[in-house]
């Protein structure tokens, strides 16, 4: 049996210690030319690792202060010639560059903020492309946090929302007091660095990873692209929704994050790299909302493992449902253990609003009556709404400024139910209940509400009055 090749650390070859865990995410973003940022305290290496980065691939680099620049500084100063405007080149300007680093992006000046993001994802400024331009960096300090639970850099604001997508991969470094000790010993250890000593090994691993990423896409781009679909839902339900534009570029990044590990010689977990990908794909701690672990973690580990099911099956189904109407069907079909199924059932029905609760309540009873294998405290806040529903209620609603709302419902809407069938029957029960609790209500509401619960909860087929 082969042994497999020692692992590779990529930022090693730029002096940099401490960082093992990025190796996978910074080359990934190097081989796939996408747009990288880079989140952390002070002193953290931010600025320096992408500098040696551009010197150790010989590249026309440009290094920018965000807060200090103008936008004369990235087109030069502009001067009427023939009746047009051209724009005289500096030794700063942005024309002939290769690579780009945006330091302090987030202490950048709207209006020239607001220009950097046909730079970052288009490589394109004023509107004229920049051919010689391939890679895209930015560097920030960590924003305050938007639930104010930090103070934050005074001065590094949140990073517009909109900026912050553009870039591919937005990764937060460590500081000093998060490395184990050794680490940080080689950390603070003096060192001599040599870009052009660093420059064989570097681009050795840049072209291996580059490389891989057409055999990475043709393997993984169908499993990337389901578990970017459920990863978002899940994230979503966790408050951190991911745009379109973020979930296809989940989709490139574990890609090319698997063709990273790879040229590494860490390509035998593919899980780990799946979430490798995903920690470096949410953007939301440039704006001051960052993702906290354990609900990415959670989010992951949901995703990958549905991944591997059935499309019809309903765990999977389950994790990219939003519908409480629809989760209580997947819950009353007898595909799920029991013990999921009153779990999912008694989430499902604690998400509905009181007047839905009362009608998903009427619709499912005699399903649930079947159901023996359901524990009785899943059951009891559907029966304890069934048997509302099913109570008489003499309602006495006086006319006051509070139940204004009740004299049209009286008189002029809840006549129009015809109680001949079990949508009037219910809906005037369920209007009865709602009345005798001073619960304020609209018809149009039951009625949508009605309309979604049987198209989620009756069995295909089986047809209900109108």
């Amino acid at each position: 049996m082969t042994a497999s090749p020692p692992r590779t650390f990529f930022l090693r070859t730029l002096g940099l210690a401490g960082w093992d865990a990025l190796d996978p995410v910074v080359l990934a973003a190097v081989a796939s030319e996408a747009p990288l940022l880079l989140i952390g305290p002070h002193g953290s290496a931010k600025t320096m690792v992408l500098n040696r980065l551009a010197e150790a691939l010989g590249l026309e680099h440009r290094h920018y202060n965000a807060s200090l620049l103008s936008f004369d500084d990235l087109v030069g100063f502009p001067v009427p010639q023939e009746g047009r405007v051209v724009y005289l080149q500096t030794p700063a300007t942005v024309w002939e560059a290769e690579s780009v680093l945006i330091d302090e992006v987030s202490r950048c000046r709207p209006e020239v903020q607001n220009k950097l993001f046909p730079l970052v994802h288009e490589r394109v400024l004023q509107g004229m492309p920049l051919p010689k331009l391939r890679y895209r960096w930015g560097a920030m300090n960590p924003p305050a946090s938007l639930e104010g639970d930090d103070a934050g850099y005074a001065g590094a604001e949140p990073l517009d929302v909109a900026l912050a997508d553009r870039f591919a991969f937005v990764v937060t470094v460590p500081a000093l007091a998060e490395l184990a000790v050794e680490e940080q010993r080689r950390v603070l250890r003096p060192s001599r660095w040599s870009g052009e000593e660093a420059r064989p090994e570097v681009v050795r691993l840049v072209e291996e990873a580059r490389a891989g990423l057409d055999d990475a896409g043709q393997s993984d781009a169908g499993a990337a692209t389901e578990y970017a679909i459920l990863l978002a839902a899940q994230l979503s339900r966790a408050g951190h929704p991911l745009s379109t534009r973020r979930a296809a570029q989940l989709v490139r990044n574990v890609i090319a994050v698997r063709a990273a590990a790879q040229a590494l010689g860490d390509g035998d977990d593919p899980e780990a790299a799946f979430l490798v990908a995903a920690r470096s794909s949410v953007p939301d701690a440039a704006w001051g909302r960052p993702v906290p672990f354990e609900k990415l973690l959670a989010a992951h580990r949901s995703a990958w493992a549905a991944a591997g099911m059935a499309e019809g099956s309903a765990r999977r189904r389950l994790l990219t449902e939003r519908e409480p109407f629809v989760r209580l069907a997947i819950a009353l079909e007898g595909t799920l253990p029991p013990h999921e199924a009153a779990e999912v059932l008694s989430d499902a029905y604690s998400a509905l609003a009181l007047p839905e609760r009362l009608i998903a309540a009427a619709l499912v009873m005699p399903r649930l009556t079947k159901r023996r294998d359901l524990p009785a405290a899943a059951l009891e806040p559907i029966c304890n709404d069934w048997a509302e529903v099913g109570k008489p209620c003499a309602a006495s609603v006086t006319s006051g400024p509070g139940t204004r709302w009740v004299r049209p419902l009286l008189t002029t809407e809840l006549p129009k139910l015809d109680r001949k069938t079990e949508k009037g029957r219910v809906l005037s029960a369920v209007a009865a209940n709602l009345l005798f609790r001073k619960h304020e209500f609209r018809l149009e509401e039951l009625l949508a509400a009605w309309e979604r619960a049987v198209a989620a909860l009756r069995p295909a087929g089986r047809k209900v009055a109108a």
